[in-house]
């Protein structure tokens, strides 16, 4: 692609996308709950304004998380090790397959919305080694330290959310976290999005350009929630995620997404990113996924988004570092009663969460039953 066609194209999806700054939840009431003067009050407090973000979109950030910032920090210097790796290395390293989910992803295997073109990233996915067939034969010595730490960190903060979900939700303490005792089919997933090569020829049509400035297409997560990490909040290489409002459900009047089906820029202001600097631990994005929003029948909300390419971070290499939730793999979800009106009929029906994954990664992956 043209540099200027590439420039211009991100330049016009900048211009016509409107900014979501994304709600900071102070989460100390869960990750240090075992503190003394933490109280059922201050749980509370939490939980309403996770109930209020997901209620409206479905996407918030939470500081004070609990987890080590130095743990995060070793991860991303390990995913660079592992995707510095020579191309001749990389063919070492397992191919994702859909029924283990674990392995490396190489560069344009997957579209998660399969109307567009691949995306623009690799990937590596871990999962529990007590589930999963693992190899992580070829992997930097690194890179297996630094998963193996922050896989155990976030199965404690992947309990503590999904009690704080409950209570949000008026639901019984244990009504999620019950349904991850194994975590054996959660996902983290460590990825890489390279620079975008400017020296290639593409179309000048515009709806061409546009896919090319787009690093992971329009899509929704498939699990309970979904964590997310990008190594530095205030560098625009790092984010480059967009929301915007889905069809279906009940969207609440008073969501800053509710009047607008155009795509908007995930933002943090100024004093967020004090407060985020000055933490002992780490802050990290949050959304709902499918499951979740089958589960509560849609009164809380799986978001759309994409990884665009924004203008000022074409030519760097952007990581970020995501835990999938989902439920065991024997859970069913099913619509609970208390959000089904008397009138009414689920609008999901019951599904396996194994039957649902493996469904949703088939479909990324272009793969057939």
């Amino acid at each position: 692609m043209h540099k200027s066609s590439l420039m211009a194209t991100m330049h016009q999806m900048n211009s016509k996308i409107h900014a979501f700054k994304l709600p900071l939840v102070d989460f100390t009431s869960f990750s240090l709950s075992s503190r003394g003067d933490v109280t059922e009050q201050m749980k509370l407090q939490t939980a309403q304004a996770i109930h209020e973000a997901n209620r409206q979109h479905g996407f918030v950030c939470l500081r004070n998380s609990g987890i080590p910032k130095q743990s995060i920090q070793a991860a991303f210097s390990a995913s660079e090790k592992l995707f510095d790796l020579h191309s001749d290395e990389k063919q070492d390293l397992k191919p994702i397959d859909p029924m283990s989910n674990t392995g490396y992803v190489g560069y344009g295997v997957e579209a998660l919305n399969r109307s567009r073109a691949t995306d623009l990233k690799e990937a590596f996915n871990v999962r529990n080694s007590s589930f999963a067939n693992q190899d992580l034969q070829g992997t930097p010595i690194e890179f297996r330290e630094a998963t193996l730490e922050l896989w155990t960190i976030l199965k404690k903060l992947s309990n503590e959310y999904a009690t704080c979900c409950a209570m949000a939700l008026d639901l019984e303490q244990n009504y999620f976290s019950d349904t991850l005792r194994n975590m054996d089919l959660c996902t983290l997933r460590l990825l890489h999005y390279p620079p975008c090569d400017v020296s290639h020829q593409t179309p000048h049509d515009p709806e061409e350009a546009e896919k090319c400035a787009i690093r992971v297409g329009e899509h929704t997560d498939f699990g309970i929630f979904t964590f997310l990490f990008v190594n530095d909040y205030h560098d625009e290489s790092s984010l480059g995620l967009q929301v915007k409002a889905v069809n279906g459900g009940e969207v609440q009047q008073d969501s800053p997404l509710s009047n607008n089906s155009e795509w908007n820029n995930i933002v943090f202001d100024q004093e967020a990113l004090d407060l985020i600097e000055q933490d002992d631990t780490a802050a990290v994005i949050v959304n709902t996924g499918a499951l979740m929003a089958r589960w509560t029948n849609d009164v809380w909300r799986a978001t759309a988004h994409r990884v665009i390419v924004s203008s000022n971070a074409y030519s760097s290499h952007r990581y970020s570092i995501a835990m999938f939730v989902d439920p065991d793999k024997d859970a069913v979800c099913s619509v609970h009663p208390q959000f089904v009106n008397d009138d009414e009929v689920p609008k999901y029906p019951p599904i396996k969460s194994i039957d649902y994954l493996l469904m949703k990664l088939r479909e990324a992956q272009g793969v057939s039953e």
